[in-house]
C-alpha cells in the first residue's frame, strides 16, 4: 500500500513538471481542465488531482467535483495496473472489473493523451 501511495504522489510531481515544461501540455489544458481521483473502493487509499491552465494540484483524498473518478478493487491491482509495461492492461483491468470508472468516461482518453506528455 505504501508503493500505491508513493506512486500516486509521484503521478502528481510528474504532472506538475509536464505543466512547467511542455507548452502543448498547457494548451490541452487551456482547452479542456481535468479534476480525477485515483482510490481504491474501501477509501483507505485514494488521491485527487486538479489539472488547470494555470497549474496543477495534488492532494490526498478525494474531490467531491471531480470529472472521473478511477476506483480500484484493491492497492494491489491498482499497483499492478498502472506499472504495468503492458499498454492494454488498463483497458484490460476495466473490462475484468479490476477498475471502475466513475463520472465522464471520455475524460479518461482526456487523461490517456496528457499522460503521453510525461517524461517518466
Amino acid at each position: 500500500m505504501l508503493k500505491l501511495r508513493f506512486l500516486l504522489w509521484m503521478l502528481g510531481r510528474l504532472l506538475k513538471g509536464a505543466w512547467r515544461k511542455d507548452e502543448a501540455f498547457r494548451q490541452k489544458l487551456e482547452q479542456q481542465p481535468l479534476r480525477f481521483v485515483i482510490k481504491t473502493s474501501d477509501q483507505r487509499l485514494g488521491r485527487s488531482y486538479s489539472l488547470q491552465p494555470n497549474g496543477i494540484q495534488s492532494t490526498s483524498g478525494d474531490l467531491d467535483q471531480a470529472d472521473m473518478k478511477l476506483v480500484f478493487n484493491t492497492p494491489t491491482e491498482a499497483w499492478q495496473t498502472l506499472t504495468s509495461k503492458d499498454k492494454n492492461a488498463f483497458m484490460r483491468a476495466i473490462q475484468e472489473g479490476a477498475v471502475k470508472v466513475e463520472g465522464d468516461y471520455k475524460q479518461l482518453f482526456h487523461l490517456q493523451g496528457l499522460m503521453k506528455h510525461l517524461k517518466v
